[in-house]
């Protein structure tokens, strides 16, 4: 018999045991939730599956692979996510498995496992049977990241009903985002396909309409060498267009390495920021600054690093130095714009707009890589579409400047009138056009009476005014097809297509009306005009010299001088000199050389 004493002892001693064991249990219990939860069997009884939740992991690969796997100690795990952040560190070589339950609805049909995303290289089975691998497992390490996976299933297992195992083998090469990170499904095979191309069908667009810009500018740049701003405009679209290019699925079938592929992404991060701010400078005209040499070479080495580092998986970390020289070349554009649209300039505000919309949107999206817990992911949804607006204003800048230098280049600048060059290059178009289809054509030099003495009286001011109102009244008294042109100082040049000496003579007379009503704002004085006219008719003569014609209404322009002036007259006869050939130079001569001419 057991002293009462010695029961109490006992008593106590399995109180006090009892308690510990529930500690050390509800421990237990704790560590194992902190883990996840009990893997539990999966239903896929319509598609898409999900097959997202708790499955079994060990971060170990054993010698005879995935007919080993129950040597292994699993423990559960939560997908999707990263082993790391889920209380597993180190990285390396795990499996992944789960047992799902296939609905006798579904089989035999054409079933395939898709997962966004793994980190870094996987490889799949479906109750032992290989499914589908992307990437290659070290020695021969090759990062397929970034890759949608679809695995068709085999159909001689879809073909049974019941409880299947998918075990996923996976290789992470950095030291924390390794495994499953976006949830996993099973769907029909076509479902699977189709969903891609409706996902990558916009970035697929996108990258073509960069290339087609790209194409546009190069076309305009080999049309005119001195035109580099299509070239780096070229530059510019057609690296946009490649690093969207970079991060499409369709290149897992080209047989180009994955992690070749994941370098040309990431490089695009420092190209595109480059050559958009080489181009930005180049458009207005800003030199190259001690500071920009720096951010270029900077942004330079970033995009070689990219390419050339040995190791893909440490990229990750060049990305906020990317985002930093991006950002830093994004300021200094926007400041300048911001500068130049308050000065006026044209087409800034409408750059600066676009500019501070991919600014914004690329800040949204680059949150998202980083990690911030906020914005879009890493293939730029809203960045993208932004800096297409962007780059297409821009690009109706430059054509918009072209034209405008080609305008100044073919016009004068004081009347708005075509010039010396555009002239002699219509005259000898019209010339080859009235002999090929024999009809006349009419020239016209008129010259301004007295234009010496009203600049001397009223000043050049109110001279330059006169001149503006000369060519108002030429402009508004011939027609579309015809050409008004400044010849130099107070003369100018009518081409009359199709028209014979009484039309031409009624044009002039028009004219010289006009600007004998006239008065120049401040001086109540106007001018009047004398006219020479000059008709080349095919049916007449076979031929003649643009210099030749020129001086045949030169001679009648003068004799209109020499008559009074305030008056047209029509050169009749063959050209004086019988020349052939000759230049600007000649006819100014050959002016000055006209015995008793006024001045």
């Amino acid at each position: 018999m057991i002293p009462a004493a010695s029961c109490e002892m006992l008593t106590g001693m399995v109180r006090r045991s009892s308690a510990l064991s529930v500690v050390v249990v509800a421990a237990l219990l704790a560590g194992f939730g902190a883990s996840g939860q009990t893997p539990e069997v999966l239903r896929v009884e319509r598609l898409p599956a999900s097959l997202a939740g708790t499955w079994e992991f060990a971060l170990a690969d054993p010698p005879g692979g995935v007919a080993e796997l129950d040597a292994l100690t699993f423990r559960p795990l939560n997908v999707p996510g990263t082993w790391q952040k889920s209380g597993v560190p180190g990285h390396g070589t795990g499996w992944y498995r789960v047992t799902f339950d296939l609905d006798p609805s579904l089989v035999n049909a054409p079933l395939a496992f898709v997962c966004p995303q793994i980190r870094d290289v996987d490889e799949v089975f479906l109750d032992g049977l290989p499914v589908g691998r992307t990437g290659e497992f070290p020695p021969e390490y090759d990062k397929g990241t970034v890759v949608e996976r679809i695995y068709e299933l085999p159909p001689s297992r879809t073909a049974v009903p019941g409880r299947h195992t998918l075990a996923v083998k996976v290789y992470n090469a950095g030291p924390r985002a390794g495994g499953i990170t976006a949830a996993p499904r099973i769907d029909s095979v076509s479902s699977a396909f189709q969903g891609r191309a409706m996902r990558e069908a916009p970035r697929a667009l996108l990258a073509a309409a960069f290339g087609a810009l790209g194409l546009f500018s190069l076309f305009f740049y080999l049309r005119d060498r001195g035109q580099t701003d299509f070239l780096y405009f070229f530059l510019s679209t057609t690296g946009t267009a490649v690093f969207i290019v970079s991060w499409l699925s369709i290149w897992v079938v080209s047989g180009l390495p994955l992690s070749f592929l994941f370098r040309v992404g990431h490089a695009g991060m420092f190209a595109v920021p480059a050559s958009t701010l080489l181009l930005f400078l180049r458009f207005f005209e800003r030199p190259l600054t001690k500071a920009h040499r720096l951010l270029l070479v900077a942004q330079g080495a970033g995009g070689a690093a990219c390419l050339l580092w040995p190791r893909a998986d440490d990229l990750y970390y060049l990305l906020p130095a990317g985002f930093v020289l991006g950002a830093a070349a994004a300021a200094d554009v926007t400041f300048n714009l911001a500068v130049a649209a308050r000065r006026r300039v044209p087409q800034a505000r409408l750059l600066l707009g676009g500019t501070l919309l991919t600014v914004a949107a690329a800040a949204f999206d680059g949150a998202g890589v980083l990690g911030l817990g906020i914005g879009a992911s890493v293939d730029f949804a809203l960045a993208g579409p932004a800096f297409f607006v962007l780059m297409s204003c821009f690009l109706a800048a430059i054509a918009e400047r072209l034209a405008r230098l080609r305008l100044a280049a073919s016009t004068d600048p004081l009347t708005g009138l075509a010039n010396r060059a555009v002239l002699f290059d219509r005259l000898t178009l019209e010339i080859a056009r009235a002999r090929r289809h024999s009809h006349p054509v009419a020239l016209g030099i008129l010259d301004l009476d007295g234009f010496k003495d009203f600049n001397d009286c009223h000043g050049h001011v109110a001279g330059d005014r006169l001149l503006v109102s000369v060519a108002r009244s030429l402009t508004d008294s011939i027609r579309d097809t015809d050409l008004a042109a400044r010849f130099g100082g107070d003369e100018f040049v009518v081409l009359l297509p199709e028209a014979d000496a009484t039309k031409a003579v009624a044009c002039l007379e028009r004219i010289r009306t006009s600007i004998s009503r006239a008065r120049v704002a401040g001086t109540g004085d106007g001018a009047t005009a004398s006219a020479g006219v000059a008709v080349f008719d095919p049916a007449v003569r076979a031929s003649v010299s643009v210099s030749a014609w020129l001086r045949q209404a030169d001679a009648a322009l003068y004799a209109a001088k020499a008559a009074g002036r305030d008056r047209v007259l029509v050169a009749h006869g063959a050209p004086p000199g019988g020349s052939t050939t000759g230049n600007s130079g000649s006819h100014e001569q050959g002016v000055r050389r006209v015995p008793g001419s006024p001045l």
